[in-house]
């Protein structure tokens, strides 16, 4: 997506075309306002490096080199009116620069010395060139000796000027240093501050740039190696001055790398000027180390590092406009101008222009300018940044508040699974309301919270947190049971105040999914007005179905497991079931040294029954025997169907008379209920044979043989009756 441009954008372009018809006017006054000087004739002298053109004596660079060269001029009568005549050049980075010749007597006369490298301390605090003020008596025809030597490529364009003239050229001079100077400080000042309010990187590569023109433009006047510890740099003498134009290019090519982005999307371009700019770092670094076979080099690679920079920063900057990165305009238009400047002082220093204010310092104002416009460009993204860095805040409260409620989420699963697993059948429902309770207070916090079921798996339900509230939640949910019924029916979740509370507060109904005819509701009660989040009815909406939903499984379970333990047409034990409690009974009795019966019961002439009433009558008989012999057992007794119209009952803790008892007690049982189908009265007797575990007996086989074997005697000895099997059956 395209950025957008606010007005705002506009309003700063037209005042940067404001600021830059200033800078045209300021240049174009700079040079109408140069000082005019005198003629001087250079004349080299015969057997010395350099080269001459026109007024300028050229100091080829590279390798160390000194050059001599004659000035002839005039000068006139002595005015005491006047300020004093002096020669002035500009301010070259050079090892050592003086005069010397003599006077009319003929007299030897030299001037100081200077070096750029290695200022005076009588020197201004920010001088602008070399002064060399002549004798006040001299006039008529002057001939001196200029000496200029030094490793970096110079002009030398000496004028014959008047002291004052040379003060008023001086001030203006000092004057564009110091507002370079300020510029970069302030604003490496104001992109520290910046970013240590917003943490974004781009002002840390905006206070790198910053700071390091700041260096490089002192450097290039001269007026860092007056700074105390920064005199130290004057060691490297032009190797510090190339090292600091690398690293400045550097930093220029990755601030424009964050103004336009090109690190965000990947693309190749940017993975190259990031290799360039690696490049250059390793240059300067080459620089300080100041090898000798490399010193002639360093400056041409030095500028041919700035000059492939400059050209990726057209580049980037011509992609930035394209995309319609904010700003992108205005500063590829400074980026031109700023790299006009630069090429015209190059063309300066070669000699190919005049040395005045704009080629001398133009390029530097077109820096400060082209850096203070690219940290605006920043500045107004500020907005921007606070706003992704509070959605960025915002997704990771939203994503860590996530992550709770799906830990609180997978918690209530885990919760469910393990206590509703081995939970009696009659408390499946509360337990499951409560841990529902339990994990969803938490997360959505509420004064009052409650489940209320009616007709939930034949229950009745209400759960409420904290306890002490329940009297008062039973008495309102009697009194709106009608309109609750309603809400749970349309199964669709709502708040709504609550009228009758004591102070203002917003109540929640989440429906539960309970089967009709039966209804269920979550109440979810807040004091306040602010009520609850969509999100959090939603997660409330969750918790239920979940509990709803584990609390049938369990249900369900708990019903599978009874039916593959039952015999589907009586509902007593199955065959399996009662094999397994029968191993089980009598070892425990074993162990325990207890009692334990075995009764056999089989329906007398039940063959003739099914040839009367047909099977239907048959099991329809079977079910009537079934329900007669369970009301007769007693409570920890077991009845099962052994297998067609056979059962067994199983009596822990009754031996002998006891289990005798019981055997006449279910064979009464069964002959005194009527068994009614379709209109006729069947009369049914069962019967029964009755073994007891012996003392050394830990298994059931011996016992069902010997009871197998009571049973028929019992029908052999006349049917309904109870025969108990001897010790002979053993």
């Amino acid at each position: 997506m395209q950025p957008q441009h606010s007005p705002r954008d506009g309003f700063f372009a037209a005042g940067l075309l404001l600021l830059l018809a200033l800078f045209a006017a300021g240049v174009v006054g700079a040079i109408r306002g140069e000082v005019q000087h005198a003629s001087i004739r250079i004349q080299p002298l015969a057997g010395k490096a350099g080269a001459h053109r026109g007024e300028v004596l050229l100091l080829p660079g590279g390798a160390e080199h000194e050059v001599v060269a004659r000035l002839d001029f005039i000068l006139p009568p002595p005015d005491p009116e006047r300020a004093r005549w002096i020669i002035w050049l500009g301010r070259d980075p050079l090892d050592a620069i003086w005069l010397q010749g003599s006077d009319g007597a003929g007299a030897p006369w030299r001037s100081i010395h200077y070096d750029f490298f290695h200022p005076d301390a009588e020197q201004p605090a920010l001088p602008a060139g070399f002064t060399f003020p002549l004798p006040a008596d001299w006039q008529g025809p002057v001939t001196l000796e200029l000496h200029a030597r030094g490793a970096v490529r110079s002009a030398l364009w000496p004028r014959l000027l008047r002291e004052s003239d040379a003060l008023a050229g001086a001030r203006m001079a000092v004057a564009l240093n110091a507002g370079a100077y300020a510029g970069l400080f302030m604003l490496a000042l104001i992109v520290l501050v910046l970013y240590a309010v917003t943490r974004e990187r781009s002002f840390v590569a905006a206070f790198v740039c910053a700071a390091v023109g700041l260096l490089l433009l002192a450097a290039f006047n001269g007026h860092l190696f007056q700074l105390p510890g920064f005199s130290l740099l004057a060691a490297w003498r032009g190797q510090a001055i190339w090292a600091l134009l690398s690293l400045f290019s550097a930093s220029v090519m990755q601030l424009l790398l964050r103004y336009a982005s090109l690190r965000e999307g990947g693309a190749p371009a940017a993975r190259w000027f990031e290799g360039y700019s690696v490049a250059l770092v390793l240059l300067a670094a080459t620089c300080l180390l100041d090898l000798p076979p490399l010193r002639p080099w360093m400056q041409a690679l030095a500028m041919l590092g700035w000059i492939g920079a400059g050209f990726g920063a057209l580049v980037v900057l011509g992609d930035a406009v394209r995309r319609r990165v904010a700003m992108a305009w205005p500063i590829l238009v400074l980026a031109f101008l700023a790299i006009g400047a630069g090429l015209a002082n190059e063309a300066m220093v070669r000699g190919w222009l005049a040395d005045t204010l704009w080629t001398r310092y133009g390029y530097q104002v077109a820096v400060v300018v082209l850096l203070a416009t690219m940290s605006l460009s920043l500045f107004s993204h500020i907005g921007e940044y606070r706003d992704q860095r509070d959605r960025d805040r915002l997704a990771r409260v939203d994503s860590e508040r996530r992550m709770g409620r799906e830990a609180a989420r997978n918690a209530l699963t885990l919760a469910l699974q393990a206590r509703l697993r081995n939970q009696p059948t009659a408390d499946l429902e509360w337990t499951a309301a409560r841990l529902l309770l339990e994990h969803l207070v938490p997360q959505v916090p509420s004064a009052t919270a409650a489940v209320v079921a009616y007709g939930y798996h034949g229950h009745d339900l209400l759960v409420v947190e904290p306890v002490e509230r329940k009297q008062r939640i039973a008495d309102d949910i009697a009194a709106r049971a009608l309109a609750l019924k309603r809400m749970a029916s349309n199964g669709v979740p709502m708040q709504q105040p609550l009228a009758h509370a004591a102070t203002e507060a917003t109540e929640a109904l989440v429906p539960l999914p309970i089967r009709s005819p039966g209804w269920g509701l979550l109440v979810l009660q807040r004091e306040g007005s602010d009520g609850f989040s969509t999100e959090e009815i939603a997660l409330a909406g969750e918790f239920a179905r979940l509990a709803a939903l584990h609390a049938d499984e369990a249900l369900a379970a708990y019903q599978l497991r009874r039916s593959a333990e039952l015999d589907a047409l009586t509902g007593t034990f199955n065959r399996r079931s009662i094999d397994q409690w029968l191993s089980r009974t009598f070892l425990d009795a074993s162990r325990r040294q207890q009692s334990l019966s075995l009764l056999f019961i089989d329906i007398d002439h039940f063959k003739s029954i099914n040839d009367r009433l047909g099977h239907a009558g048959g099991d329809h008989c079977l079910r009537e025997v079934a329900a007669a012999l369970r009301g007769a057992l007693e409570e920890g007794d077991l009845l099962g169907r052994y297998g067609g119209e056979e059962f067994v009952a199983l009596l822990p803790g009754r031996a002998g008379a006891d289990a005798r008892e019981m055997g006449e007690r279910l064979r009464a049982a069964v002959e005194r209920s009527v068994v009614e189908y379709e209109g006729r009265n069947e009369r049914i007797t069962v019967s029964i044979g009755v073994a007891t575990r012996l003392e050394r007996e830990s298994t059931p086989a011996a016992a069902i043989e010997r009871a197998d074997k009571a049973l028929y005697a019992a029908k052999r000895g006349g049917r309904n009756c109870v025969h108990v099997a001897p010790a002979v059956f053993t």
